[in-house]
C-alpha cells in the first residue's frame, strides 16, 4: 500500500535507502549502492521541472505498477544482480520517475516521441561493444550519449526496442556463443570473456535466453 503524504524529496530518500540495502547485500548487488545516487535526483528534476515539488495526496491503495517495480528490485537482489548494476540503476530511475509522475502534484512533461539521434546511438552501441566485460551502468552510458539517465533509457528503448540492460545482456550472450564455438575455450572462459561475473550468473542467463545450458549449446 502506498500513500503519498510527503514531499518529492522522500522519493530520493526511498531510492537511496534501497540502494543502501543493496550495498549491505553480498555479491555484485552491492555495486548498486553509492556510485550514482545523484541519478535519481536528476530524474526527479526532469520529471517535475522543479526538485522541490510537493506530492499530491492519494488514498491508501494497492498500486500494481509500484508493486511490480519493488518486486523486480527485490528479485534482482536475491539473484545477486546477474545483469550487474545496469538493471538495478534502471529500476531505481524508473521507480523515481513513476512515483513523481503518478503521485506528484504536477504531471510529467510531454515525452519525446522520437528515438535517440543516430550518431549518439551508434556511439553508445560501440561503447557497449568495447566494454562488455565491465559492469556498465545507466549513468555511464547516458554520459557517453550526452544526456540524462532518465531520457537516455527512454530514448534507447525507443531506438533499439529494448531497455539498456536487456540489450547488454543479449550482447553478452551473443559474444558467449562465439566463444563456445571455439573448442579451445572452456565454458567458464566463455562466460568471463562475455562479461558475466561467474559461472552461475552465466549459466542462468544463458539458459533463460537461449533455452539451453552453455554445455548443451556447445554440444548441439
Amino acid at each position: 500500500m502506498f500513500q503519498s503524504t510527503e514531499s518529492v524529496h522522500g522519493v530520493r530518500s526511498f531510492s537511496v535507502k534501497f540502494r543502501r540495502r543493496a550495498v549491505e547485500s553480498p555479491g555484485r548487488a552491492g555495486k548498486l549502492g553509492t556510485s550514482h545516487r545523484s541519478a535519481d535526483g536528476r530524474a526527479v528534476d526532469e520529471t517535475t521541472r522543479r526538485g522541490d515539488i510537493e506530492s499530491a495526496r492519494h488514498r491508501a491503495s494497492v498500486d500494481p505498477h509500484l508493486a511490480a517495480l519493488l518486486q523486480a528490485m527485490s528479485a534482482d537482489l536475491v539473484d545477486d544482480s546477474p545483469a550487474g548494476r545496469l538493471y538495478g540503476e534502471s529500476l531505481s530511475t524508473a521507480l523515481t520517475v513513476y512515483l513523481v509522475g503518478r503521485y506528484g502534484a504536477r504531471s510529467e512533461p510531454p515525452r519525446s516521441r522520437g528515438g535517440m539521434p543516430a550518431l549518439r546511438l551508434r556511439r553508445v552501441l560501440d561503447y557497449i561493444g568495447a566494454n562488455l566485460t565491465r559492469d556498465l551502468g545507466v549513468t555511464e552510458l547516458a554520459t557517453v550519449a550526452g544526456m540524462s539517465p532518465h531520457y537516455f533509457s527512454e530514448l534507447f528503448r525507443k531506438s533499439v526496442g529494448q531497455p539498456p540492460h536487456q540489450y547488454v545482456l543479449r550482447q553478452r550472450i551473443e559474444r558467449a556463443k562465439e566463444s563456445l564455438r571455439n573448442p579451445k575455450r572452456s565454458v567458464l572462459e566463455a562466460g568471463l570473456a562475455a562479461g558475466f561475473a561467474n559461472a552461475s550468473h552465466f549459466a542462468r542467463a544463458f539458459r533463460r535466453l537461449v533455452g539451453a545450458t552453455p554445455r548443451q549449446f556447445r554440444a548441439s
